[in-house]
C-alpha cells in the first residue's frame, strides 16, 4: 500500500529518513520512497510503500500525520473537466477498500462506515476551486464507496484529505490524530518549536546511549522531550533564563527516565564544566517573540561561545536560527571551535529559517 507522511516544509527528506530506518521491513521489503509533493508554506507530503502494518507510521517524530492513500490521479485537467475526473479516480480506485480496512485496523473506524470529512488542498493554476475539488471527492466517497458514508462538518469518525498538486490528485486517509502532532508535550509557550521539527534537529545529532545532551535554551523543552523519545541518553541538561519557561519545562519533562537536570540560568554562563557535553541542540531567538532583534548579536556571540566551551573536541551542536548570517558572524567572531557543516533550509511559523550543523573541533 501506498502512504503519506506530512511533515514540516524543508523536513520531507528528514521524514523519509526516519521512515526507511524505523518501519520495520517484517518478511517482505522495507519502505520504499515513493516522491515528495510540496504545499508551499505548509507541509512536506512524502509518499511511501509499504507492506507492513500502518501502525509503525504513527510512532514516527519527524512527521505530524500520517495517511494511507485510498486513491491517485494523475493528468487532472484544469477546466472544468478537474472534478469530473477527480470524481471518476476516487470513486473508482480499487486501493479504497483495502485502504479502509488498514484504516479500520490502525485507529478502531468503524468498518461499514460512519461519518466522514473532506479536507482539500490546490497546489497550481486550476481554474476550479477548492470547494469543488472537495465536493467531487465527497460525492465519490457517499456514491461509490463500501459501507454508508455521512458528510459532517466536523467531529468525523473519517478525515479525508485531497490534495491536488499541479494536475496530480493524492486522496487519504487519515491515520493520526493531534496527538502525534504534539509529540507528547503537555505545556506550550509562545515561539515554542513544533516537536517535528525540534526531532529533526536532534535527529542531526546522532543520538548514541552515552550522549551527555545539551539545549541551553531549551523554554518549554521540546528538543529535550525529543532527545529522551530518540532513545537511551546518559544525561539531559537544559535550562532557561525564564522562570514560566522553567515551569513549562519541568511540567513537559515531569516523568522523563534518567539523569534529567532542569535549571534556571542564563545561556551565556552556563554552569557546566568545560567539555562536559557530547551534543548540543538550540532553537536561537529570532527577535519576533521572545527577544529585541537588536540584542540578538551579542545574545548569539555569548551563547556559541559557552557552546564551544562546554561541547568536547569531536562533539556535535545544530542550531535553528532564522538569520544564519548572523549565525556565522557570530560562530567566527567567538566560537571559531566550531567547525560548520551541512545547513537545511526549512519554515518555521512562514518564515525561512535555517538548521545549521556544526562539529566541536
Amino acid at each position: 500500500m501506498l502512504y503519506a507522511l506530512q511533515t514540516l516544509p524543508g523536513l520531507g527528506d528528514f521524514a523519509w529518513r526516519e521512515a526507511e530506518t524505523h518501519l520495520p521491513a517484517g518478511d517482505g521489503p522495507g519502505p520504499k520512497f515513493v516522491g515528495l509533493k510540496a504545499i508551499p508554506g505548509r507541509n512536506d507530503i512524502v509518499l511511501v510503500a509499504y507492506r507492513g502494518s500502518p501502525r509503525p507510521f504513527l510512532g514516527l517524530r519527524t512527521s505530524e500525520d500520517a495517511f494511507i492513500v485510498a486513491a491517485r490521479g494523475f493528468r487532472v485537467a484544469p477546466d472544468d473537466r478537474g472534478p469530473r475526473q477527480i470524481y471518476a479516480a476516487v470513486r473508482n480506485s480499487e486501493d479504497v477498500p483495502r485502504a479502509i480496512e488498514l484504516w479500520r485496523r490502525a485507529t478502531g473506524g468503524h468498518q461499514q462506515g460512519g461519518s466522514f470529512r473532506v479536507i482539500s488542498r490546490i497546489v497550481g493554476r486550476q481554474k476550479f476551486l477548492r470547494r469543488e475539488l472537495g465536493r467531487a471527492v465527497a460525492d465519490a466517497v457517499r456514491e461509490g464507496w463500501p459501507g454508508r458514508w455521512n458528510l459532517v462538518e466536523d467531529d468525523a469518525d473519517l478525515e479525508v484529505w485531497a490534495t491536488l498538486v499541479e494536475d496530480e490528485l493524492i486522496c487519504a486517509l487519515r491515520l493520526s490524530d493531534a496527538r502525534m502532532r504534539q509529540g507528547g508535550k503537555v505545556r506550550h509557550l509562545p515561539a515554542s518549536l513544533r516537536p517535528a521539527l525540534a526531532a529533526a534537529l536532534v535527529a542531526l545529532t546522532n543520538p548514541s546511549p552515552d550522549d551527555v545532551f545539551l539545549d541551553p535554551m531549551a523554554g518549554a523543552g521540546t528538543i529535550l522531550l525529543e532527545r529522551a523519545a530518540a532513545g537511551r541518553f546518559a544525561e539531559l541538561h537544559g535550562g532557561d533564563i525564564n522562570g514560566l519557561a522553567l515551569s513549562a519545562m519541568q511540567e513537559n519533562l515531569h516523568g522523563t527516565g534518567g539523569h534529567v537536570y532542569l535549571s534556571r540560568w542564563d545561556a551565556q554562563r552556563l554552569p557546566l564544566d568545560d567539555g562536559m557535553v557530547d551534543k548540543a541542540v538550540v532553537n536561537l531567538p529570532f527577535g519576533k517573540q521572545v527577544s529585541d532583534e537588536t540584542l540578538l548579536p551579542a545574545l548569539y556571540r555569548g551563547v556559541l561561545a559557552e557552546v564551544a566551551r562546554v561541547l568536547r573536541p569531536g562533539g556535535r551542536f545544530v542550531a535553528l536560527t532564522g538569520d544564519y548570517r548572523l549565525l556565522e558572524t557570530a560562530r567566527a567572531s567567538t566560537a571559531r571551535a566550531l567547525r560548520p557543516g551541512p545547513r537545511h533550509r526549512v519554515i518555521v511559523l512562514g518564515q525561512p529559517a535555517t538548521i545549521g550543523e556544526y562539529t566541536r573541533q
